[in-house]
């Protein structure tokens, strides 16, 4: 088992990380304000658990192929740029469209759970900044002379229920001011949400080994 203190220690590190919007909070934020928070909560749910993934894979030895390959690395990279960039310019494009009324109305369908799971997950998977990242904090908190696999559930299921809340959580804010400003009409909503993923694809473009 991990002693309190250790525990404490590991906690608040990830918040602090967490809270600070990345890829993953900005496709929330979008999922929320365009389908609700209820919708946004399956996007989480992909997120998690290509994290989870991620964690495993960090554990197992990739988080350090990664840092020593830049090949590698570049590629992945390359992936989740163009993929935040493909949704960012699709959903700018829809706003500009004229719709007409009975695409309108059928747009205020909101998109299958699987598709909501489906893009968090490509998004959070992506990103192989986080991978490192799980590689490098993980041994920090682990003790070599305890059993390593108790020790590495215990972080990983306290990382992806925090992820989750606080995913969820800007999520959910998002959905709620969208539901307030309803009455402008749904374009600004594309316009917003297109912009902030140009910007996730340029945050992730910038992320160094």
């Amino acid at each position: 088992m991990m002693d309190a203190a250790t525990y404490l220690g590991f906690l608040a590190l990830v918040l602090a990380v967490l809270l600070t919007p990345g890829p993953s909070v900005t496709l929330g934020i979008v999922h929320g304000m365009a389908d609700g928070a209820r919708r946004a909560a399956f996007t989480v749910l992909g997120d998690i658990s290509a994290n989870m993934l991620q964690m495993i894979a960090a554990v197992a030895g990739l988080g350090l192929i990664l840092a020593q390959s830049a090949t590698l690395f570049l590629a992945i990279k390359i992936a989740g740029v163009a993929y935040l960039a493909w949704l960012g310019f699709r959903m700018i494009r829809r706003s500009f469209r004229v719709r007409p009324p009975v695409e309108v109305a059928a747009q205020g369908a909101p998109r299958s759970r699987w598709w909501h799971f489906r893009q968090g997950f490509i998004v959070a998977g992506t990103s192989p900044k986080a991978i490192l990242f799980y590689g490098a904090l993980f041994p920090q908190f682990i003790d070599p002379a305890a059993p390593l696999w108790s020790q590495f559930a215990i972080l990983a299921i306290t990382c992806a229920i925090l992820d989750f809340w606080i995913v969820w959580g800007y999520a959910a804010l998002a959905a709620l001011g969208a539901r307030r400003f309803a009455g402008a009409g749904g374009a600004w909503i594309d316009r917003i949400g297109g912009i902030m993923m140009l910007g996730a694809a340029a945050w992730l473009a910038r992320a160094q080994r």
